[in-house]
């Protein structure tokens, strides 16, 4: 009787058991409901065949296979790659480069769970960007005139290399998106375009003409002179116009603004080859999107705030360039009037021009001469940067911060557009500071590895610390 129940029992108890594991594993995160969609919409971008990531995520067993280096990047939140730390604004397409504390979760479960799914499991493809245009646009793609297979020098993996394109415009237009698309993903690690005003174009034939080969080598800009407007005003209105960096996507400027090219204007592409993945021809291009010139637009500058920089050789190192007088006469060897760059600095911001104040750090506060709306920002620093923060009136009642990114990367860096405009009064001050950590240099290879007293300057042995704002002016 009691053999006969317990038999009974056992039959009624172990499917609820079973049951029970079945529904506890289906509470679990899914592959194909949970976690490719993730790793679709945020990481696939750059982990895709032919792109900069090192590897693909194309199935489930891509995953099964990395799945203790998922882990350590999740926990440690290197991946992906989100320079702006959590003091910064929410800024416009941030949910496609980002993971929530939820999908982190998420995919940090399926990994503990033992990642299981079949191996053939498809992540999908990652969602196109919208290239919608609004009535009366018209989107004109341009290219590199020519292929260019990407070379670096003193053993460095990077190539920075600028192209001189002619969009053809024959009459005034806005610039009001730029969709701009790699022709070797997996080498392009970066790419910013210029304006060049008509009256630069022929200064930048005659760069490219004296430069071997398509394009000529250039670092943190354009590396043409700049125009008879005054270094002040070209602070103002510079010249860069639109951004793209690896799972960004293009640039799509807010309703009502647009950036002026006059007709004659061209444009400069500059492409950052990063050659970890080896040396084969790109021919990049991008999609502009132009309103007529006649358009009700608000126009948009791009408008910078650069401040000092004036680091010295760290403890321990030596070199004939740790002198600072011989640190800015190697400037003016190298380029000429832009070497006095250094000390204009220090008087636009206010600093002793005699006896500048030095060390890891640097800042410099400009106000705004008239009420100014804030559409985007980024910001700029070369190999030894450790963090840039870009602020509206700091110490204020009203302060608040546009960009801080407290673990610089040069390789990740691209203009990051506001999900909600600011709006600034005549009078606002912007502040951006910098700090830098000579212990990189000793990573470092080629000249970059030489002990340096840090100026202002355009090459890799040099350093900048400049926060880039799209803004429009007036009401």
């Amino acid at each position: 009787m009691h053999v006969v129940l317990l038999v009974a029992l056992g039959a009624f108890v172990l499917p609820l058991v079973a049951l029970a594991a079945t529904r506890e594993d289906a509470a679990g995160p899914g592959f194909a409901t949970d976690v490719a969609p993730v790793v679709r919409d945020t990481c696939a971008g750059c982990h895709q065949l032919g792109g900069i990531a090192p590897f693909a995520f194309r199935t489930a067993s891509d995953l099964q296979r990395r799945k203790a280096a998922i882990e350590a990047v999740l926990r440690a939140k290197t991946m992906p790659p989100w320079p702006p730390g959590s003091g910064s604004p929410r800024y416009v397409g941030q949910e496609h480069r980002t993971l929530t504390d939820e999908e982190r979760a998420t995919v940090l479960e399926w990994v503990a769970a033992g990642a299981k799914a079949p191996a053939a499991s498809p992540i999908g493809s990652p969602k196109a960007a919208a290239k919608a245009t609004r009535q009366g646009e018209t989107v004109r793609t341009v290219a590199m005139t020519t292929p260019y297979t990407p070379a670096a020098q003193s053993g460095s993996t990077d190539d920075y290399r600028c192209f001189l394109i002619d969009p053809k415009l024959t009459d005034d237009a806005f610039l009001t998106g730029a969709q701009i698309e790699p022709g070797q993903a997996a080498l392009v690690h970066h790419v910013i375009l210029f304006r060049v005003r008509p009256t630069e174009v022929a200064a930048a034939r005659r760069k490219d003409a004296a430069s071997k080969g398509p394009g000529w080598t250039c670092f943190g800009d354009a590396g043409l002179p700049s125009d008879a407007r005054g270094a002040i005003q070209t602070l103002g209105d510079s010249s860069w116009i639109a951004a793209w960096a690896p799972g960004w996507g293009g640039e799509r400027l807010p309703d009502g603004v647009g950036i002026p090219l006059a007709a004659g204007t061209q444009i400069v592409m500059q492409v950052h080859y990063n050659l970890l993945n080896g040396r084969q021809p790109d021919r990049s291009k991008a999609m502009l999107t132009l309103a007529p010139g006649a358009a009700a637009l608000t126009k948009v500058e791009t408008s910078l705030y650069p401040a000092p920089v004036e680091v010295p050789c760290a403890a321990g190192e030596t070199g004939a360039l740790c002198d600072r007088g011989a640190a800015i006469g190697d400037g003016l060897r190298k380029y000429g009037a832009a070497g006095f760059v250094p000390l204009g600095l220090l008087y636009l911001c206010g600093k002793d021009v005699q006896a500048p104040p030095t060390g890891l750090s640097s800042s410099c506060d400009r106000s705004f001469k008239t009420p100014t709306t804030i559409y985007g920002v980024a910001g700029h620093m070369h190999l030894l940067g450790q963090s840039i923060t870009v602020e509206l009136n700091p110490g204020t009642p009203s302060a608040r911060t546009l960009l801080d990114i407290p673990r610089w990367d040069f390789h990740w860096q691209t203009v990051y557009t506001l999900a909600e405009p600011v709006k600034a009064a005549a009078g606002d001050v912007v502040r951006v500071s910098c700090t830098w950590d000579t212990t990189k240099r000793a990573a470092l290879t080629g000249p970059a590895r030489t002990p340096k007293y840090l100026v202002w300057g355009e090459g890799t042995t040099d350093e900048m610390c400049l926060g880039v704002l799209q803004v429009t002016r007036g009401g």
